[in-house]
C-alpha cells in the first residue's frame, strides 16, 4: 500500500508526465516530422526521454500516429455509404476481399453498415446516406475538460443567433478537380498513410525515390491531402467512436460547436448530410457497461443534440455506434 505522500507524488508525476504528452500532439501539429531534438528542447528533457515520451503517447493511445488522406479530387473521388441492412457481418466479410472498399465498419444506430468505396458500388439493404465525400477536416482538440466542454456548447447553443452565424467554408470540396499525381505520389502516399513519420531510407533501397521528390511531396501535401493527427487526453480506449449525421444549415457552427471536444473529431460532407466522427466519454451517451444511465442529466451529447433540434439548428440528425472497422492500404 501507498502512503499518501506517495501517492500525490505519482499523481503529480502523472500531470506532468500527460502535460508533456499534450505539449508534444501540439508540435506535430505544427509540424508531423518535428524531430526528437525539438521535442526535447520544448521540454526540456533529455532527447532519450523525449523518444520514449512519444512512443508512450503512441503506444498507449494519446495520440494518434501523424496520417494522411487524400483530398477529394477527381482522381480521388470516395463514396461514402450508410446502409441498414438485414446481415452486416455478411456484408463487412464480403467487403474485406472487394479491393473497391477503402474502408467499411459495423454499427448499432440509424446504420448498421459505414462503407467507403473507390467507385460507385451496389449495397443490399436500405441506403439512407450516399454520394462522393468532400476533403475531410480534423478539428484541433482544445486542452481542456469534457465538462468544460460540454458547459462551452451549451452556452454557444443558447447564443446561437441565425444572423450572425456566417458561412466559413470550413470543409472544401474539389470534386470536378483534377490534380497532378504520378506512380510515385501513390508509392509515397500508400508508404506514409498511417504513418507520416516513417523513415525515408526505406523509399530509396525498395522503390528508388529520391530525396528531392520526396521533400517535393512533402511540399505539395497540403494542397493535395489531409494531414492530422488526434489527439485523446485519457488514451483512445476510453473512448466510443461515435458517426454523427446532421441536416443543417449552419454545417460551420456545428462544425465549431463540436470542436470544442477535448477529442479530436472528424467532419466531412456526404450529399446533403455533415458527417462527424467522434470519440466520445462514455458517459456522455452510456455507461461502461452499457446500461441506461440513471441521471438523464448524464446525456450530454443527446441532450445537445435535442437542443440543436429544438433552435432550428438542425432539421434532422442520426447517430450510431462503431463496433468494429477496417481500413485498407489501397
Amino acid at each position: 500500500m501507498y502512503n499518501k505522500m506517495e501517492v500525490e507524488r505519482m499523481k503529480v508525476a502523472k500531470e506532468f508526465r500527460l502535460a508533456q504528452i499534450r505539449k508534444i500532439y501540439e508540435l506535430l501539429i505544427e509540424n508531423f516530422r518535428t524531430t526528437i531534438t525539438d521535442i526535447s528542447e520544448e521540454l526540456g528533457i533529455t532527447q532519450p526521454t523525449a523518444r520514449n515520451r512519444m512512443n508512450e503517447a503512441f503506444d498507449e493511445g494519446y495520440i494518434s500516429k501523424p496520417k494522411v488522406r487524400k483530398n477529394s479530387y477527381l482522381p480521388f473521388r470516395e463514396h461514402v455509404y450508410f446502409v441498414h441492412c438485414k446481415d452486416p457481418l455478411e456484408q463487412y466479410l464480403k467487403f474485406s476481399k472487394d479491393e473497391r472498399i477503402v474502408y467499411h465498419a459495423v454499427m448499432d444506430g440509424f446504420a448498421n453498415l459505414w462503407v467507403i468505396s473507390k467507385e460507385e458500388i451496389d449495397i443490399e439493404g436500405d441506403v439512407l446516406v450516399s454520394g462522393p465525400r468532400s476533403d475531410y477536416h480534423i478539428a484541433f482538440a482544445p486542452n481542456h475538460s469534457w465538462k468544460t466542454a460540454i458547459k462551452i456548447m451549451k452556452e454557444k447553443i443558447e447564443e446561437f443567433d441565425p444572423d450572425k452565424c456566417k458561412p466559413k467554408g470550413i470543409i472544401q470540396t474539389h470534386l470536378d478537380e483534377i490534380i497532378e499525381w504520378d506512380e510515385k505520389d501513390e508509392i509515397l502516399y500508400r508508404y506514409f498513410k498511417y504513418d507520416l513519420r516513417k523513415p525515408i531510407t526505406k523509399l530509396a533501397k525498395e522503390y528508388f525515390i529520391g530525396t528531392k521528390k520526396i521533400k517535393d511531396w512533402f511540399k505539395k501535401l497540403p494542397d493535395r491531402c489531409t494531414v492530422y493527427t488526434r489527439y485523446f487526453p485519457e488514451k483512445i480506449s476510453n473512448y466510443d467512436s461515435y458517426i454523427f449525421v446532421f441536416e443543417t444549415d449552419y454545417e460551420d457552427f456545428i462544425i465549431d460547436l463540436f470542436s470544442e471536444l477535448p477529442t479530436s473529431s472528424t467532419f466531412l460532407k456526404v450529399s446533403n448530410k455533415l458527417i462527424l466522427y467522434a470519440f466520445v466519454e462514455r458517459g456522455s451517451i452510456r455507461n461502461g457497461d452499457i446500461q441506461p444511465i440513471s441521471d438523464v442529466s448524464e446525456l450530454h451529447i443527446p441532450l445537445l443534440i435535442r437542443s440543436l433540434s429544438e433552435k432550428g439548428i438542425v432539421r434532422n440528425a442520426g447517430h450510431a455506434i462503431v463496433n468494429y472497422h477496417w481500413g485498407k492500404s489501397i
